[in-house]
C-alpha cells in the first residue's frame, strides 16, 4: 500500500523523483517508509518522540524527521514540492493553522495532498466505531466530528487551489475482527486522553455489545478497504 501511495501522489502531482516531501504528521512512518526507500528527499514531522523514534528503528536509510508541531513548522517559506496530511485532518485542532503553514513552506506550482483511509460503512470497524461514539455520548462525552472537520479543511483548501484532484490510491482486503478493535481503540489518541475509568467502562460495554452483535471477539468478515487522496495544487 505504501509504495502504491507514492506512486500516484508522484503522477497527480506531476513531480519526478527524487521529490521534496514534507509529511506532517509522520506518525511510525507507515507511509513514509516507502518514499524514504525510494530516496527521495522526505521529511516527516510529528508532535510525538515515541513515534518518531519508532520510524528510525524500522528503516534502513535513517529518515530525516524532527518534533514539531505543525502550526510552528522549523522550515523556510517554499521548501517543499508536496505537503503530505495523511489521516491527520479530522483528529488535529487547529486545522487552519497547520494549513496555512502547509502553504506557507509549498513551492508556487506545488501541492498539498490530504489521505485517508475508506473502510465499508457497514463493516467490522464501522460498526464497533460508531456505538463507541453513542457509548461515550451516553457517558457525557462529546461526539467527535472527524469527517465533518475533514470537509471543512478540504473545503477550505479547495478555495484556493488551482486545482483539484480526486483519487484511490489503493486497495486491499482485510479481514478484522472485534478483538483487534478493542485492543487498537485503547491507544488511540483522542480516546487515551479520556479519564481511565471512562476508557475503562466504555470498552467494558463496548465489548459486550461486539460479543452479542457479532457472536465472538474473534468473528471476521472479509472486507475491501482503500486510501483516498485529494491533491490540491497551487
Amino acid at each position: 500500500m505504501p509504495e502504491a501511495i507514492r506512486s500516484a501522489i508522484l503522477q497527480a502531482t506531476r513531480k519526478e523523483p527524487p521529490a521534496c516531501v514534507l509529511d506532517l504528521g509522520a506518525g511510525t512512518g507507515r507511509i513514509g517508509k516507502a518514499f524514504v526507500a525510494a530516496d527521495d528527499f522526505y521529511v516527516g514531522v510529528d508532535a510525538s518522540l515515541e513515534m518518531l523514534q519508532e520510524f528510525l528503528l524500522t528503516t534502513r536509510t535513517p529518515p530525516c524527521l524532527a518534533q514539531a508541531d505543525g502550526r510552528q513548522l522549523p522550515f523556510r517559506d517554499g521548501a517543499f514540492d508536496v505537503v503530505m496530511l495523511m489521516q491527520v485532518l479530522s483528529g488535529t485542532g487547529n486545522r487552519r493553522g497547520l494549513l496555512n503553514e502547509a502553504r506557507r513552506v509549498l513551492r508556487p506550482g506545488g501541492a498539498v495532498v490530504v489521505g485517508h483511509r475508506v473502510a465499508p460503512a457497514a463493516g467490522v470497524d464501522a460498526q464497533l466505531k460508531k456505538r463507541l461514539a453513542y457509548i461515550l455520548e451516553t457517558m457525557g462525552v462529546e461526539r467527535h466530528q472527524g469527517k465533518q472537520l475533514r470537509d471543512q479543511a478540504l473545503a477550505w483548501l479547495g478555495s484556493s487551489a488551482a486545482l483539484r484532484l480526486s483519487l484511490r490510491a489503493a486497495t486491499w482486503e482485510r479481514n478484522p475482527t472485534p478483538r483487534e478493535f478493542l485492543v487498537r481503540h485503547r491507544t488511540g489518541a483522542r480516546f487515551a486522553a479520556l479519564p481511565d475509568a471512562v476508557q475503562d467502562e466504555a470498552l467494558q460495554k463496548l465489548g459486550a455489545w461486539a460479543e452479542k452483535t457479532f457472536g465472538s471477539f474473534d468473528a471476521s468478515s472479509r472486507e475491501e478497504h482503500s486510501f483516498e487522496l485529494d491533491v490540491f495544487r497551487f
